[in-house]
């Protein structure tokens, strides 16, 4: 009997959340952690690979650029700088919307700006020192590990109940095309809804994330007021997001030492 599309994605979505914990996993070990055949785990690959999800190399699967989790020194740099840089935009009295990601998540220590706000559906924000100068409030939810993003039903009514002065969002992917995408399933739409009850809408993303695109979509580039990302984005890329409706565009320089 052919399987749905639905538990199809539910299925390639696992696989993602798998990676993200796992670093690499082999093609077998998939088979037997899903109870499917190599060659049905194949096709999954395949569409992830084509999705610029995944790579595939030698019988086993890793992440292109798992979402939030820096490949390398540079990007370590680059997300440190985009984080304070995003940071800079935070005024006084703000209230603020933070998604799951972890450059997102942050933004909020280097926050100097008073009396700020942050909601947010990243249960690792409870790892985050206490900061005098901003008062922290989880959404609840359903928790998805391993990136401990809180989703579901009651995330999605507490933002309903908030209007917040800015939004600060990573993605896994950014193109004139797709716009704003995901490789998780639940996620989404707990970005779709922050875009929609917030007034400002700041885009944190490293420049490996532009002209990529992910298997669930959540925004468009035209809702996008402003893009963070790293000297690595081209004029060209930059010039294209812009012609398609992103408000402007800041590239920090990641090859110089961040400042704490």
């Amino acid at each position: 009997m052919k399987r749905s599309k639905a538990y199809v994605a539910s299925r390639r979505d696992a696989i993602v959340a798998l990676l993200e914990s796992r670093g690499e996993v082999s093609v077998s070990e998939l088979a037997e952690h899903f109870g499917v055949s190599a060659l049905t785990v194949r096709r999954d690959l395949e569409f992830l690979e084509a999705h610029q999800v995944v790579s595939r190399q030698y019988g086993t699967a890793k992440l292109l650029n798992p979402l939030g989790r820096p490949s390398g020194s540079r990007q370590v740099r680059a997300n440190k700088a985009i984080a304070q840089e995003a940071a800079r935009r935070v005024e006084d009295g703000d209230c603020l919307f933070v998604n799951a990601s972890s450059t997102a998540l942050s933004v909020i220590s280097y926050i100097t700006a008073q009396d700020v706000t942050v909601i947010t559906n990243n249960g690792k924000a409870l790892l985050l020192e206490g900061r005098p100068n901003v008062s922290m409030l989880l959404t609840g939810g359903e928790i998805r590990p391993p990136r401990a993003s809180l989703t579901g039903q009651v995330a999605l009514d507490y933002i309903k109940r908030v209007t917040a002065t800015k939004c600060f969002l990573g993605v896994t992917g950014i193109s004139a095309n797709y716009g704003l995408t995901s490789a998780t399933a639940p996620e989404p739409a707990i970005n779709a809804l922050m875009i929609e009850r917030s007034r400002e809408h700041i885009i944190v993303a490293d420049s490996s994330k532009i002209g990529l695109t992910s298997s669930f979509q959540f925004g468009s580039t035209d809702e996008v007021d402003l893009l963070i990302t790293d000297t690595g984005a081209t004029d060209a890329q930059v010039a294209n997001l812009m012609s398609h409706g992103v408000g402007e565009v800041v590239r920090v320089d990641a090859s110089m030492p961040a400042g704490e």
